[in-house]
């Protein structure tokens, strides 16, 4: 399995994940609503220029497609995460102009069906994943987290629903909500999935993360090919 941490914003725990073997370190930045793991530009440029080889990076952003592809090509991460209200077209859009830059593109799969019905144009989840998979993004992600409650913690994450995305996805599908190192081993063993993305199970207050917690998850990580 391999391993997420996001919401990072401290140089030494960007460097602390290249340490133990972390797979991808994500940075919240420029996102549309107000959380606490929000970078600038200039914050989240220097936090990626930290990341030790081998780690790659990821930020999570949403909003404007155009925003979004000059925020990509002005910081280059391995991955950007669309975490806001893109649609299946802004999507496509997205993952073609980002395509000469190498950047895999992860989209979140909203857990609300209208929210669905507006992106995708069906709510059906399994309609949505075939679409996603179609539409060339490295992965798909299965969050609770939304607009809505982007600020909250210890989100729970809905197995069946991502049972169901991973079932018709021909993509990779990542996991995330309420992940912590306690409940790892035993989310591992029983749906293995492809990813864990993990925020606030891994830290002692926003953007602060705890070494301990992450030297206990991390014990399951994979670092990505």
């Amino acid at each position: 399995m391999k391993i997420k941490i996001c919401g990072l914003m401290r140089e030494d725990d960007v460097r602390l994940l290249g340490r133990l073997h972390a797979d991808v370190a994500g940075f919240v930045t420029e996102y549309p609503a107000r959380v606490p793991w929000n970078l600038k530009r200039d914050e989240a440029a220097r936090l990626i220029a930290a990341a030790p080889r081998g780690l790659k990076t990821c930020v999570v952003t949403g909003g404007d497609r155009e925003k979004i592809v000059g925020l990509i090509s002005a910081l280059r991460p391995d991955f950007v995460q669309l975490h806001y209200k893109e649609t299946l077209e802004d999507t496509m859009h997205i993952v073609r102009a980002l395509s000469p830059l190498g950047t895999g593109v992860i989209k979140t799969m909203p857990f609300s069906r209208g929210e669905r019905l507006r992106q995708f144009g069906t709510d059906d989840i399994r309609e949505c994943a075939r679409l996603l998979s179609d539409a060339g993004v490295y992965a798909i992600l299965c969050d609770p987290r939304a607009p809505e409650n982007a600020a909250g913690r210890s989100l729970p994450a809905d197995f069946s629903l991502y049972e169901a995305i991973k079932d018709e996805s021909r993509v990779p599908v990542i996991l995330a909500g309420g992940i912590t190192s306690e409940n790892i081993g035993e989310i591992a063993k029983k749906y293995d999935p492809f990813m864990a993305d993990i925020m606030t199970g891994a830290e002692m207050s926003p953007g602060v993360k705890d070494e301990l917690k992450l030297r206990e998850i991390l014990k399951f990580g994979a670092r990505i090919n």
